[in-house]
């Protein structure tokens, strides 16, 4: 992704650990489990050294004087048991015993062989393979979860189809019992007899010694093979210069990974750019879709801004924001501080894994792992998406982030206003306009006109619409020639024809589906003035706006299925798990009714304090992050 191209980007690999030599054992996983009989064999049968150990002892138990032991005696009458005319009789003697010393270079290899070296290998390369068969499960569920087109896109994503996930998982389920078989029996070598007895004790050497002891006995030699596999890099000290260049690649690295996810998710959502370069800073990139145009900048700290129709909302990739032993103390102190540094609409990128952000308290959980604007405290300016190179599902979660900052604002722009050249239509024509005969029966209304002086086109005209809107014209043009009012206003009556071609181009970006890219009718367009409905004929898919009850703000909606899809699914995050990037407002957290939508603006869920909301956990949970 170091290349100028945005298709580059658009197809690079952002998965890690999905092929199939990431979900067996590697060359040293087998090199291990092919020779650990033999470091246990060492653990409790091993090589010592013969020496000799003096002490004191009672006499009794002497069988070998020390050579020292009766000038010992002379010197400490404690140690008589008795006198007598020929001399003391001893009580205690230093004697001397054969010891077998175990502490020899060979026993601390491998002692340290097996923890800290396998112990933390086995477990890293676990807790990465249970990543990995958390993400397949989540594919395996896709089949049953959530819409097709969700399932669709993970699948495009991974790589795969819901076949070759089943034999993945498969595959990752055996590796990973083998593995932790593995670190369960490094765990009980921990306790050896050598274990015991070393107590940890270290080689101090990141290379193999070749000692007669590891080239003649085949159980240390397999040992040392283990511990070459395993083969350490040398700790480098870094002077402050260094860890900074090392955490600025880092920090680049993750911005890169961002900027490739928000490139595949602009594909998704069928955005393509003029020219196939990504964006850098002082060069945008603007993109055409469906609903309009959107533009992609870079700031030099990485941050990316996307802009549609006039509304910007910022993408700030930032690594470290949640941490993997965190507590939600510490979790929630770090969030309020990024509230209180954003003036405006902005995501925030981080490098998390799901899982342990769904165990957060609920409050808090919500606004990290979702773009939605569901915080029910108000706070809607700043949100967080956890997306992770391990995780499928990052995508849709990023999708929807994008959908919001470029397709909301696009349904938040509708209806486009009739206009002359940027100057409004003059009051006395507005009047004549909304003299056309009423729609057809069963149509909505062709204007909406919120004040005397502003006129917007709600959908495009059907066929007899456009003929009196012809006729009308003709009618105005030809009074224009004639003193009158019309003759005041004949440049603008001129203009008017181009002002209704400009709106109504406008207008009809909104009848294309955005599930299926279907094109609807004028007739299909409902509701009225500035609310549009349009239901999908061929998917089933409705787009528009609700309006809030709360603060009678739009809604910008987009809704996949009329009724709830699995239930079951609750809680933070459940929107993108079921509807994927599908969703722009989020449906009532409940799940017991249908178009439902917690506004965007205030935050209101119009079940908040009915039957059918009170088992919602986004509305009845305590009122603080941390439930205190």
């Amino acid at each position: 992704m170091s290349t100028g191209s945005w298709s580059a980007v658009r197809d690079a690999q952002l998965l890690a650990g999905l092929d199939d030599e990431s979900l067996q054992l590697d060359r040293r996983e087998i090199v291990l489990r092919d020779n650990i009989s033999s470091i246990a064999q060492v653990c409790e049968r091993f090589v010592t050294r013969l020496g000799e150990l003096v002490e004191l002892r009672p006499v009794a138990q002497v069988k070998r004087p020390a050579r020292k032991a009766l000038a010992r005696l002379a010197a400490h009458t404690e140690d008589w048991a008795a006198r007598t005319l020929s001399g003391p009789i001893p009580r205690r003697a230093l004697a001397v015993s054969r010891d077998e010393d175990a502490d020899l270079y060979e026993n601390r290899m491998v002692i340290e062989l097996v923890h800290p070296i396998l112990t933390s290998a086995i477990s890293a390369r676990v807790q990465r393979l249970r990543r990995i068969r958390a993400d397949l499960a989540d594919l395996e569920r896709a089949r049953d979860e959530g819409t097709h087109r969700r399932r669709d896109l993970l699948y495009r994503f991974w790589g795969g189809d819901a076949a070759r996930v089943g034999e993945s998982s498969d595959r990752a389920e055996r590796t990973l019992e083998e593995l932790e078989g593995l670190g369960a029996r490094l765990q009980n070598l921990r306790g050896s007899t050598l274990g015991r007895l070393l107590r940890g004790r270290r080689t101090g050497l990141r290379t193999l010694r070749r000692t007669n002891v590891i080239a003649n006995d085949r159980h240390y030699r397999a040992a040392g093979l283990v511990w070459s596999a395993f083969d350490r890099k040398p700790d480098l000290q870094e002077d402050p210069e260094e860890r900074s260049e090392r955490l600025r690649r880092r920090h680049l690295a993750f911005d890169r990974y961002a900027l490739g996810l928000l490139v595949r998710a602009f594909a998704e959502l069928g955005y393509s750019p003029d020219g196939d370069t990504i964006p850098s800073p002082g060069h945008p990139v603007t993109l055409t879709g469906a609903w309009g145009t959107a533009t992609i900048r870079k700031d030099d700290d990485g941050t990316l801004t996307l802009e549609s129709h006039g509304t910007a909302t910022r993408f700030v990739p930032l690594i470290d924001l949640v941490g993997p032993d965190d507590d939600p103390t510490t979790v929630e102190a770090r969030w309020q501080s990024v509230i209180g540094a954003v003036a405006k609409p902005t995501v925030v990128v981080h490098l998390s894994a799901s899982e342990p952000l769904r165990a957060l308290p609920p409050r808090l959980a919500a606004p990290l792992i979702s773009a939605a604007k569901d915080d029910i405290a108000g706070r809607r300016d700043a949100t967080a998406i956890p997306v992770s190179p391990l995780e499928t599902t990052s995508l849709e979660r990023v999708a929807r982030a994008v959908a919001t900052a470029v397709m909301a604002p696009a349904l938040l722009s509708y209806p486009p206003a009739v206009s002359l050249d940027g100057r409004p239509v003059p009051r006395r024509l507005i009047e004549r306009l909304m003299d056309l005969g009423p729609p057809r029966l069963g149509m909505s209304p062709i204007f909406h006109r919120p004040t005397p002086d502003e006129l917007h086109l709600r959908r495009p005209m059907i066929a007899s619409e456009s003929t009196q809107l012809d006729t009308l014209l003709r009618d105005i043009s030809r009074r224009a020639k004639a003193p009158g009012w019309e003759r005041d206003i004949a440049d603008e009556i001129l203009r008017l024809r181009s002002g209704f071609a400009n709106a109504e181009s406008a207008v009809n970006t909104f009848l294309t589906c955005p599930g299926c890219g279907n094109e609807a009718s004028p007739e299909q367009v409902g509701r009225e003035k500035d609310l549009f409905s349009i239901t999908c004929r061929s998917c089933g898919t409705r787009w528009g706006h609700e309006r809030c009850g709360a603060c009678q703000a739009r809604v910008p909606i987009i809704e996949p299925e009329r009724e709830p899809l699995n239930p079951e699914v609750r809680g933070p995050g459940w929107v993108e798990r079921i509807f994927g990037h599908e969703a722009l407002a989020s449906p009532c957290w409940a799940r017991t009714v249908g178009a439902r939508y917690i506004c965007t603006s205030c935050g209101k869920c119009p079940e908040s304090g009915s039957e059918a909301g009170v088992n919602c956990t986004r509305c009845y949970t305590a009122p603080s992050y941390c439930g205190t």
